[in-house]
C-alpha cells in the first residue's frame, strides 16, 4: 500500500554532442553525484564532470555498438561493429585491443559480476567469453536444438485438467492460439540480452523464422538451458528481474496489451495489463531497479510524439502504476539507468537530447492522514482510499475509489477549516484535483471540488517533468512543495484559487542544497522543516503574507531522511522531530533511538517502529522502549487509529494484519477512566483481554472515592462478578502494565495495603452494594463474600433469599413463580466454590434445612448424606454440634461444645484433647467456662478434670523434652514426685529443693545427690554451695572449687570458713602449682603451633605466586591432593582450575557438606586450599588464646595470695608475650588483598577481567565470613600491676 514518492529531483546540464550511451561508476559512494560520468557517441568516448557539465574527450573509436564500465578493472569496454573489443583506462586515456571478431559485432553484455561477457555477432551467433576474453562457447541463435532442461508435460499439469473459473469447460477444450508468423522479415530484428542479477543465467531475445519473437535462456557457461513458450506478438524489449523470479517481455493481445512475465524455464507465469495499446504506444525498453521493487517501461506515443516512463510496483500480487513521467519531442530521452550503488537503488538517472541530466530519487512510503485510519494508494488513473477505522480491507481492494482523467503522480490529505478532510491529487498534466471528504458519517464519502490548472501567464520556474515534490497542505487554500535545480532547491508556496480554477506560485525560498524530505510542524501549521541531501534540517516559517522565512538550522543528521514527522507534546507547546534515515537509524531531535528500523508511525504519546521481526513502542515523554512484541518477518507500519488502539501492518507479500497492542489500549483506557467512563473502559478491557485489576490500580484513590459511580455505570452484574473474581493482591500498574505508569506517582488511601487489596476492595464494594438494596447486586455480593473467604455469609445470603421466596409462595399460592433467585444464586455459588466445601460450610451452620438445600442442588448421592444427617438429629444439641465440628475438623469449636455437655462426656473430651493436643484450650475452657456448666455439687469433679488435663499435658511436654514446663504441670496435677524428677533432670536445683521440702523428703540428701551432675555440667561453684550448705565435710566442698580451677575462690573460702590453715599448703597449693605448670606448657605448645602455621602459610603463598609467575612446574609436588579429585581424573590432561574446583558435587545433605568443608580445610601439605586451612587454624588459635585472659588473671592472683610472686610473674610475662606475638602477626596473616577481596564477586566477568584475581577471590569462599578479616577480640585488664 506504499506509494512511490519523489524524494528529490536534481536537474543538471551537460554540454556536448548527442550521446548514445551513458556509463556510471557503481563503486562510487558519494551521494551528491559529483563523480565523473562517461558518455559514448557512435565514434567517441567522453568524460563528463556532473558538477559543471564540462566534457573531455578520452578516445575516438569508430562504429561503437556497445559500451560497459568494468568497475573491477577501472576500465571501459567498447565493442565496435567491425568486431574490435577495446579496453580503455579513463584515468590514463590508454586503450588496448582485447579481442577481435572478424564477422563483426552487433551487441555486447557483461554479467553483473563482470566475470563473463556475451557477444552477439552479425550472423547471429552467441559468443560467451571470460573476463580475460577466452572463448567459453559459441551458439547460433537460429539453430534448432532442444535444451537439456526442456519443459516436459507429464499430464497432471495439462490445460485440460486445470480449473478455468467462469470460462467453464469450453476453455479446457480450446486449442492453443499460437499461429506461426508468415512475415518474420517485417518484424523488428533487434536482439537484446538480459542477465539475472546473480550472473547464473542470461536470456537472449531474437526473431526466429519459425516462431517469430522468442527468447532463449543460457547458463553462465553459455549452454542452452531453456527455450521460451511459443506466443504471438512478443516485443523486442526484455528485462530479467534482479531477484530472478520473472523475465518481463511486452506482448500484444487482440483485446489488451501486457507485460508478460515468464519464468526461468520459459513458461508464461502472469502479466501486467497496460493502460494503453502497444499499437499506439510501443514499448521501447524495460528496466528493473536493482532492488527489484520498480519496473520501468519506456514508451513512445505515436499520436502525441511524447516519450513516457511508467513506474510499476507490486503488492499482494497486484501491479500498481505509481508514477508516469512524460517527455516532449524536443526533450526526448536518450538513455536512462537505475543506480547500482548500495543505498541508491531507487535513484533513476535520465539523459535528454537537449543535454539535461535528471536524477530522480524515489522512496516508498504511505500516504496517510495522522491517526484517522485513511490511507491513499495510487494506481495509474485511480486513487484507492481505505478507511481502516471502519474495516480492514485487504489490498488491492479498497473502501472507495477515485477515478482521474490523467495519471496520478502524487496526493496529499489535509484538514480543512471545518471537520472535513481535503484531498489533493497532483497528476501527470501538472493539474491539481481537489476533493472534499467527509469522515463524520458511517462510511468514507467524497466529492470532487475542482480541477486547478497552472496560470497561463505565470512563467514556469522549473523545466523538468515531475519536478514538483513533497506536496502537503498548510490550510485549505495553500500548499507547499519544492523543486531542485543543479545544487540548489526552491521551496514554493502554491495558492489555490477555486474561483478561477487555477493555482500559482506566490513565493519561492531558495536553498543552497538539494532538498530531500520535509514535514509540517506544530499545531497551527505555521512552521515546517525541510531537509537537504547533506542531512541539514532547516526550520522555515510561513508568514501571513505568504512569504517564507528561514528561521534556523534545526539539526544536522548524517544522511537525508526517508521520512520525517513532527510530534507535539500534549501538555506543552514543545515537540520533537522524528527522522528515519536510509541506514535504518531512527532519531528524535538528533538523538539515536534505535537501529535496523524499517518503518515508524506516531500513536498518541507513543512512537511505534518496526524492526525485522519486532514491533517496539517508545514513550515519547521519556524516550524509552516500554513495550516490545514479535511480528511476522519484514512487516511495515501502515497506520494507527486514534481511540481504537489499532495498528495496521503490511507484510512483505502485501497482506495486512491489524493488531491491538496493550500499551495503546491501556493509554485509551486510562483516558476513559480519568473521565469516569467506567462502562467504556470495562468493555475495552474485556475485548482486549486485559486484566481488570487495572480499573482500580490506574488510580486507587480516585476509584475508592468514586466507587458509587463505578457501581452506577456498570449495569451488568456479571461484569461486576468478573471484576471481583479478577482481583489480586498486586498493583498491576507496577508489575504487568508498568510500561504505561510511573511508579512514584501511584498513591493509595491511608488505610490501604497492597497485601490486603482484595479484602479491602471486596469489603468496600460489598458495603456499597448491600446499602443500595438493589437486587442486581445479589450475585456480586456473593462473589465479594467468596473472594474474602466469608463463605458462610454468602451461604446465609442465599438461604435468606430462599426463605423470602418460600414466604412469597405461601402468601400468594396461586401466582406462578417466574424467577427462582435463590436457586440461581446457589447455582452461581456452586460455580465459584467446590460443592463439597460448600456442603461443609452449610453443615457448619448447624441448620439442616440449609444443608439439605445445598445437597439437593449438588451432585451428591442422598445415600451418602441422609443417614449421616439423621444420626446427627438424634443427638443432643451441644453434642450434635461437637460431632459436626469434629467432622469438619474444627477442633477448637468442637472442644467448646463438648465442654458444655458436662462430666458425662469428659472421658471422650479428654481423649479428644489428647488426640488433637488441645491442652491449652482445654485448660482455658474448663477453668473459666466450665463453672458455667457445672453446678456446686460438681465442683470437685471439675477440679479432678483439670488435674487430669494437667497431667496429660505434663506427659505431652515431657515427651517433647520440655521438662521445665512439664514440672510445673505435674505440680498442678498433684504429682509432686514427677515434678521433682523433671526439675532434677534439668538441674533446676532451687525448684528441686522447693519440691522436696513440699513433699516432705530429705532435702540434704537430694541436694547432695545433685552435686556430681552439676560438676559434670561445669557448675562447680553451685556444687560447692550445695555441698557447703548441706554437707558436713569442708574438704569435699573445697574439692568442687579445685576441680573447676577456681583457686582464688578456694583460697578465700579456706581463710574465711576454715580454721585449718594447713589446707592451703596440703590441698590448694599443690593443685595450683600443677595447674600453673600445665598452663605454661600449654602456652608454649600454642606458641610453637602458631609460629609453625604462620611460617607454613608464608611458604604456601610464595609457592603459589611462583606457580602463577611460571617459575616452577604447575604439576609438581601436588599429587597429595588427589583425594580431592575424581577417581578418573588425569593429573596431566584434565587438571582442574581454581575457578572450577569443588563444583562437581552439590553436597545437598548437611552431613556431606560439613564433611566436604573439613576436607577442603585440611592441613595436609599439598592441599590446594592449604592456605585457607592455615588461616582458619590461626584464627581459631587467636580466639582461643584471647579468651583465656580472665583465667590467667585469676591464676596469677591465686599465686600472689600464696606469695608465689616469681611464678606468677613468669606466667604473666609468658602469656603477655604470646598475645603480643598474635597481634603483631595480624597483617602478615590477613593481607590487604584478602581483606579487600569479596568472597563471591558481584560483577560479571568481562574481556578485561583479571582471572587470576577472580580465582583468588573465589577461594576465600571456603572460609567463614568472619574469618576473612582480622579477629575482633575483647581486651580486659588482666595484668597484675604488682608483678614485675
Amino acid at each position: 500500500m506504499r506509494n512511490l514518492k519523489l524524494q528529490s529531483c536534481q536537474q543538471l546540464n551537460i554540454k556536448g554532442p548527442e550521446f548514445k550511451y551513458y556509463l556510471l561508476d557503481p563503486s562510487e559512494s558519494d551521494k551528491e553525484i559529483d563523480s565523473p560520468l562517461y558518455a559514448v557517441t557512435e565514434f567517441d568516448l567522453f568524460e563528463i564532470k556532473t558538477s559543471t557539465g564540462a566534457t573531455k574527450l578520452i578516445t575516438t573509436v569508430p562504429g561503437i555498438v556497445a559500451a560497459e564500465y568494468l568497475a573491477l578493472n577501472n576500465e571501459i569496454c567498447l565493442a565496435t561493429e567491425g568486431g574490435e573489443v577495446l579496453a580503455v583506462n579513463p584515468s590514463t586515456d590508454a586503450h588496448e585491443e582485447c579481442t577481435f571478431c572478424d564477422v563483426g559485432l552487433q551487441l555486447m553484455a557483461w554479467s553483473p559480476d563482470q566475470e563473463v561477457a556475451v557477444f552477439i555477432t552479425k550472423p547471429g551467433s552467441v559468443v560467451v567469453m571470460t573476463c580475460t576474453y577466452d572463448v567459453i562457447t559459441e551458439y547460433l541463435l537460429t539453430e534448432q536444438c532442444d535444451p537439456d532442461n526442456q519443459f516436459v508435460n507429464v499430464g497432471w499439469g495439462k490445460k485440460e485438467t486445470q480449473f478455468h473459473g467462469t470460462e467453464g469447460k469450453i476453455a479446457a477444450k480450446r486449442m492453443s492460439e499460437f499461429k506461426p508468423p508468415t512475415n518474420t522479415e517485417q518484424l523488428p530484428q533487434d536482439i537484446q540480452i538480459t542477465w539475472r542479477a546473480d550472473s547464473a543465467f542470461f536470456a537472449v531475445s531474437f526473431v526466429s523464422t519459425e516462431v517469430g519473437r522468442m527468447f532463449k535462456v543460457f547458463n553462465k557457461e553459455g549452454d542452452l538451458s531453456y527455450i521460451s513458450e511459443r506466443w504471438n506478438d512478443l516485443q523486442p524489449p526484455i528485462a530479467w528481474r534482479p531477484s530472478g523470479t520473472w523475465i518481463a517481455v511486452p506482448q500484444l493481445f487482440p483485446n489488451k496489451s501486457t507485460i508478460s512475465l515468464f519464468e526461468k524455464n520459459g513458461l508464461r507465469h502472469r502479466e501486467i495489463v497496460l493502460p494503453f495499446s502497444l499499437l499506439d504506444e510501443p514499448v521501447q525498453s524495460l528496466k528493473w531497479s536493482n532492488d527489484s521493487d520498480i519496473l520501468t517501461i519506456e514508451t513512445m506515443n505515436k499520436s502525441t510524439e511524447k516519450q513516457l516512463l511508467y513506474l510499476y510496483t507490486i503488492g499482494n500480487y497486484h501491479w500498481y502504476l505509481k508514477q508516469v513521467i512524460t517527455f516532449d519531442k524536443t526533450n526526448a530521452v536518450i538513455n536512462y539507468l537505475w543506480d547500482q550503488r548500495i543505498g541508491e537503488e531507487k535513484t533513476l538517472h535520465v539523459w535528454l537530447t537537449n543535454g539535461t541530466y535528471l536524477i530522480y530519487r524515489w522512496r516508498l512510503d504511505f500516504d496517510r492522514y495522522e491517526r484517522s485510519g485513511i490511507v491513499a494508494v495510487i494506481d495509474g488513473k485511480k486513487l484507492l482510499l481505505t478507511d481502516f477505522s471502519k474495516a480492514i480491507v485487504p489490498p488491492p481492494m479498497c473502501s472507495r475509489e477515485i477515478a482521474s482523467e490523467a495519471y496520478i503522480n502524487g496526493c496529499a490529505i489535509g484538514e480543512g477549516n471545518h471537520d472535513d478532510l481535503q484531498l489533493c491529487i497532483y497528476d501527470v498534466e501538472d493539474h491539481i484535483q481537489l476533493y472534499c471528504t467527509d469522515v463524520s458519517g458511517s462510511s468514507l464519502t467524497f466529492k470532487k471540488v475542482s480541477v486547478l490548472k497552472r496560470k497561463e501567464n505565470e512563467s514556469k520556474s522549473y523545466n523538468s517533468p515531475l519536478e514538483l515534490t513533497n506536496m502537503y497542505w498548510f490550510d485549505e487554500s495553500r500548499l507547499v512543495a519544492y523543486t531542485n535545480f543543479g545544487q540548489n532547491s526552491n521551496v514554493c508556496v502554491l495558492v489555490l484559487d477555486l474561483s478561477t480554477e487555477s493555482y500559482k506560485v506566490v513565493n519561492v525560498l531558495q536553498l543552497n542544497s538539494n532538498a530531500a524530505s520535509s514535514c509540517v510542524g506544530y499545531a497551527k501549521l505555521s512552521q515546517f522543516f525541510v531537509q537537504s541531501i547533506n542531512g541539514e534540517i532547516r526550520q522555515i516559517t510561513l508568514q501571513n503574507d505568504n512569504t517564507l522565512k528561514l528561521e534556523k538550522v534545526y539539526e544536522h543528521l548524517e544522511q537525508a531522511s526517508l521520512r520525517m514527522e513532527w510530534h507535539k507534546a500534549a501538555a506543552s507547546d514543545s515537540g520533537c522531530l522524528i527522522s528515519l534515515l536510509p541506514n535504518q537509524r531512527l532519531y528524535i531531535n538528533g538523538d539515536l533511538i534505535s537501529g535496523d528500523v524499517t518503518s515508524f508511525c506516531l500513536a498518541g504519546n507513543y512512537l511505534v517502529y518496526t524492526k525485522l521481526t519486532e514491533l517496539n513502542f517508545v514513550l515519547l515523554s521519556i524516550r524509552k522502549i516500554v513495550y516490545t512484541r514479535n511480528m511476522e518477518r519484514g512487516g511495515r507500519l501502515v497506520t494507527t487509529i486514534e481511540n481504537d488502539a489499532r495498528v495496521v501492518l503490511q507484510m512483505p507479500r502485501g497482506n495486512l494484519e491489524a493488531i491491538s497492542p496493550r500499551v495503546l489500549a491501556l493509554e485509551i483506557m486510562g483516558e476513559l477512566l480519568d473521565r469516569f467512563c467506567y462502562h467504556e473502559a470495562f468493555d475495552m478491557l474485556r475485548k482486549q483481554r486485559i486484566n481488570l485489576n487495572i480499573l482500580c490500580d490506574h488510580n486507587m484513590v480516585r476509584f475508592v472515592n468514586n466507587v458509587h459511580i463505578f457501581l452506577r455505570k456498570i449495569k451488568n452484574p456479571h461484569w461486576l462478578n468478573l471484576f471481583l473474581i479478577d482481583l489480586q493482591n498486586e498493583d498491576f500498574s507496577k508489575t504487568m502494565y508498568a510500561s504505561n505508569y510511573t511508579a512514584d506517582k501511584q498513591t493509595y488511601p491511608e488505610d490501604f495495603k497492597i497485601e490486603s487489596k482484595v479484602t479491602y476492595l471486596a469489603a468496600l464494594l460489598c458495603t456499597h452494594m448491600a446499602a443500595s438494596g438493589d437486587e442486581r447486586f445479589r450475585l456480586p455480593i456473593i462473589t465479594a463474600y467468596v473472594k474474602i473467604g466469608k463463605l458462610e455469609q454468602a451461604l446465609q445470603l442465599v438461604w435468606q433469599a430462599k426463605k423470602e421466596q418460600s414466604a412469597n409462595i405461601k402468601s400468594k399460592p396461586n401466582e406462578p413463580l417466574h424467577e427462582a433467585p435463590a436457586e440461581d444464586a446457589l447455582k452461581y455459588l456452586l460455580y465459584l466454590v467446590d460443592v463439597n466445601e460448600l456442603y461443609n460450610v452449610a453443615l457448619g451452620t448447624y441448620d439442616f434445612g440449609l444443608v439439605l438445600f445445598v445437597a439437593q442442588k449438588s451432585q451428591k448421592d442422598p445415600k451418602e448424606f441422609l443417614p449421616f444427617l439423621n444420626d446427627l438429629k438424634k443427638l443432643d444439641l451441644n453434642y450434635r454440634k461437637f460431632k459436626i465440628d469434629e467432622y469438619l475438623k474444627r477442633h477448637e469449636k468442637a472442644l467448646g461444645h463438648i465442654v458444655k455437655c458436662g462430666t458425662e462426656k469428659f472421658d471422650e473430651a479428654l481423649e479428644f484433647i489428647k488426640r488433637h493436643e488441645l491442652y491449652k484450650e482445654a485448660l482455658k475452657l474448663y477453668r473459666y467456662e466450665g463453672a458455667t456448666y457445672y453446678n456446686e455439687e460438681q465442683e470437685n469433679t471439675l477440679s479432678k478434670c483439670l488435674q487430669q488435663i494437667c497431667l496429660a499435658f505434663a506427659d505431652h511436654l515431657r515427651a517433647k523434652g520440655e521438662l521445665e514446663s512439664a514440672s510445673v504441670m505435674y505440680e498442678r496435677g498433684g504429682s509432686v514426685t514427677q515434678a521433682l524428677l523433671s526439675a532434677k533432670n534439668i538441674l533446676d536445683w532451687r525448684r528441686v529443693l522447693m519440691l522436696a521440702q513440699r513433699d516432705g523428703q530429705d532435702v540434704a540428701a537430694i541436694a547432695l545427690s545433685m552435686v556430681p551432675a552439676l560438676q559434670e555440667q561445669g557448675y562447680y561453684e553451685i556444687a560447692h554451695q550445695l555441698h557447703k550448705a548441706y554437707g558436713a565435710n569442708f574438704k569435699e566442698s573445697l574439692q568442687c572449687l579445685l576441680k573447676g580451677h577456681l583457686y582464688l575462690q578456694a583460697i578465700l573460702e579456706v581463710r574465711l570458713n576454715s580454721k585449718d590453715t594447713n589446707l592451703l599448703e596440703e590441698l590448694v597449693k599443690p593443685e595450683l602449682l600443677a595447674y600453673r605448670k600445665q598452663l605454661q606448657e600449654q602456652l608454649g605448645d600454642d606458641e610453637n603451633l602458631f609460629v609453625e602455621h604462620k611460617e607454613r602459610l608464608n611458604e604456601v603463598r610464595v609457592l603459589a605466586q611462583q606457580k602463577r609467575d611460571g617459575l616452577i612446574n604447575f604439576y609438581e609436588n601436588d599429587i597429595d591432593e588427589a583425594d580431592l579429585l575424581s577417581d578418573t581424573t588425569s593429573m596431566r590432561s584434565s587438571r582442574y582450575t581454581g575457578s572450577s574446583q569443588g563444583t562437581g558435587k552439590t553436597f545437598r545433605s548437611s552431613k556431606n557438606r560439613r564433611k566436604h568443608e573439613r576436607k577442603l580445610l585440611s592441613l595436609k601439605p599439598g592441599n590446594p586450599f592449604e592456605d585457607m586451612a592455615l588461616i582458619d587454624a590461626l584464627y581459631n588459635q587467636v580466639i582461643k588464646l584471647f579468651n583465656q585472659q580472665q583465667q590467667m588473671r585469676d591464676t596469677c592472683k591465686a599465686l600472689i595470695e600464696l606469695h608465689l610472686d616469681e611464678m606468677a610473674a613468669k606466667l604473666q610475662t609468658q602469656y603477655g608475650q604470646l598475645l603480643k606475638l598474635l597481634q603483631d602477626s595480624y597483617d602478615a596473616i590477613w593481607t590487604e588483598e584478602m581483606v579487600n577481596a569479596q568472597a563471591v564477586p558481584q560483577y560479571k566477568p568481562t574481556p578485561n577481567t583479571d582471572y587470576t584475581q577472580l580465582q583468588n577471590e573465589q577461594r576465600y569462599g571456603v572460609l567463614a565470613p568472619q574469618k576473612r578479616f582480622k579477629p575482633q577480640v575483647n581486651l580486659i585488664d588482666w595484668k597484675c600491676e604488682i608483678l614485675a
